[in-house]
């Protein structure tokens, strides 16, 4: 196997990277990680590899995203493994702004090349980008679902997102993962997975890709190893695909989401989705001071509306019980994305649901 360009890159001649910032530390410390240094393709590889990128989007019936903490520097969200430093960022996270890479992919799902995404960071940005909810598992916790919260190292991950990551592990042929060290999370299975299956040359499976400018544990498991910048290697993707590169815009919500209250034909009273025919529509009313009841999330599970955010995603107020028996009052955010996901009926079953 090739760690600098991939099993399917051993046999091409290509010259290796060349090191752009040099680091004896540690990318992620305490984790199966490599050091910090940075490389990047020379311009002729970088070509001909985004060349065999393409090739392999557009051969894959079941292409996956596996996305780190890199593909959000750019929008000037600060990741752990980079030690050269980052994109100035907004006041508040919540207010950072989707990237061109996170453009670019969420193009490709409403192209029909993607299939899923699953994300590794919290941030909500490849939903900014127009991504629908449906597309995305959001495995280690998300900032804008009041029902996964993030997970912290130690933590357990939500079943049903498990048991949809175990589903995706086996359908996928062909796995980006794009700006992650991969340092030994449960996650990573999505790509480890199908890395043995192509080196086995199961029939129809692809492989996986790394585009990042670290080396990371699994270069060498790789299909296809990509050292360079994620917008620049998604800006010439665009063109060997032949689509206009996307121009990130600020997040908006959609005019379907301009009134509090929500009328939701396709979900029962407890939130669960329903097929069938049901004259009694679910009424969603998240006007401030109003009660709701998480549908995931454990023994904390009822909040009240206390407001909206700059973009207009909603505030819920909860009661936590901590360790040391205190009872501490947080904030969680939905995203506005989860509800125009309801109105589609995308859902299995609603966030939230409003009680008296």
């Amino acid at each position: 196997m090739d760690r600098w360009h991939g099993r399917l890159g051993k046999d091409e001649g290509w010259v290796k990277p060349t090191v752009t910032f040099k680091s004896k530390q540690t990318a992620r410390p305490g984790y199966e990680s490599c050091d910090a240094s940075e490389y990047e393709e020379v311009p002729d590889v970088l070509q001909a590899k985004v060349t065999m990128l393409a090739e392999l989007i557009k051969a894959s019936r079941n292409f996956l995203v596996y996305s780190g903490a890199g593909i959000s520097t750019a929008s000037g969200i600060a990741d752990y493994a980079s030690k050269r430093g980052t994109v100035a960022g907004p006041a508040s996270p919540y207010l950072a702004q989707a990237s061109l890479g996170h453009c670019v992919l969420t193009e490709l799902y409403n192209r029909g090349y993607l299939k899923e995404w699953v994300q590794q960071n919290h941030d909500g940005l490849p939903q900014k980008a127009g991504l629908p909810q449906k597309a995305i598992n959001e495995i280690h916790g998300a900032w804008y679902d009041p029902t996964n919260p993030v997970v912290q190292f130690s933590g357990d991950l939500r079943s049903d997102l498990y048991s949809r990551l175990l589903e995706w592990e086996e359908k996928a042929d062909l796995t980006l993962a794009v700006g992650t060290s991969m340092s030994g999370m449960n996650a990573d299975r999505v790509f480890t997975t199908v890395c043995e299956k192509a080196s086995r040359d199961e029939p129809g499976i692809l492989g996986g890709i790394i585009i990042n400018k670290q080396k990371t544990q699994y270069d060498s498991m790789s299909s296809l190893r990509i050292f360079a910048d994620i917008n620049a290697v998604m800006t010439m993707l665009c063109s060997e695909l032949e689509i206009p590169v996307p121009v990130p815009t600020t997040y908006t919500a959609s005019a379907c989401c301009r009134s509090d209250v929500y009328i939701l034909p396709l979900y029962d009273k407890t939130g669960a989705r329903s097929d069938s025919a049901d004259n009694n529509a679910t009424r969603l009313d998240l006007s401030v001071n109003r009660r709701v009841r998480l549908n995931q999330g454990g023994k904390s599970n009822v909040g009240v509306v206390s407001g909206k955010q700059r973009e207009g995603h909603y505030k819920i107020r909860i009661s936590v019980k901590m360790k040391s028996g205190k009872v501490k009052e947080v904030e969680r955010v939905l995203g506005l994305w989860h509800l125009e996901a309801a109105l589609a009926g995308d859902l299995d079953r609603l966030p939230v649901v409003n009680i008296k």
